[in-house]
């Protein structure tokens, strides 16, 4: 693994700033390059161009919102964005990471990576004042972690969880085809949605449909789009 500086006034930092709103690189570059002045900070506005850029050099930092195009005229998409996301992080350089994004909450999705992720990761949302942004900045590049409470307060979801929400409410697929799908029995499938109610916190109600329930929920977590 390649040795950085992760000190943060240190000399010759490279920054990769990756947002499809020109308003947000208007706004956050001029505080990044007054904060550090001697950084060297490149801009990616879809995730196409950012990969090109991470392939080129390494980055002490990288800054990404989770709500990307792939290609400049394309559509922008949670999954685009988080897809980019775990290419960062599982780059040999492992740089310091901050998620700037209007909704963070699909870092659900990874916690447990992030938790394990070698350098500092910070997720910020962008309403927060430059301050708040550039203090946030400034813990990352010290290899620190934080993540909002709302998503330090949920227990992590487990990946074969979040697979069967995907079958289920992206591909519409019913429980028989899911374990097909995964490999294992009607019986484990049922007993993952027993788990999901629960970490959800969804209670039983005659009155409501409990599997549009748990979308509706999982949506607003940001475990599915």
């Amino acid at each position: 693994m390649l040795t950085r500086n992760t000190s943060p006034m240190a000399n010759e930092n490279r920054f990769l700033v990756i947002d499809d709103h020109e308003a947000v690189l208007a706004g956050t570059l001029p505080a990044l390059q007054q904060r550090y002045p001697q950084a060297r900070i490149a801009t990616a506005t879809s995730a196409k161009s950012a990969k090109q850029q991470l392939a080129e050099r390494p980055h002490d930092f990288v800054v990404v919102d989770l709500h990307l195009p792939e290609t400049r005229r394309a559509t922008a998409t949670v999954e685009t964005g988080m897809k980019l996301l775990r290419r960062v992080m599982d780059s040999e350089q492992a740089p310091n990471i901050m998620v700037l994004s209007v909704n963070v909450k699909p870092l659900l999705r990874i916690k447990s990576d992030i938790n394990g992720y070698e350098g500092g990761f910070v997720a910020i949302d962008k309403a927060l004042p430059m301050k708040d942004m550039l203090d946030s900045i400034d813990l990352s590049m010290r290899g620190s972690t934080y993540l909002p409470p709302d998503i330090r307060s949920r227990p992590e979801f487990d990946p074969k969880w979040l697979s069967v929400l995907q079958l289920k409410y992206h591909e519409g697929l019913s429980d028989i085809a899911i374990a097909r799908r995964l490999g294992i029995s009607d019986r484990t499938v049922r007993n993952y949605w027993v788990r999901i109610q629960d970490t959800l916190e969804i209670y039983d109600d005659p009155d409501s449909d409990l599997r549009v329930q748990i979308q509706l929920v999982a949506r607003r977590a940001g475990l599915i789009d």
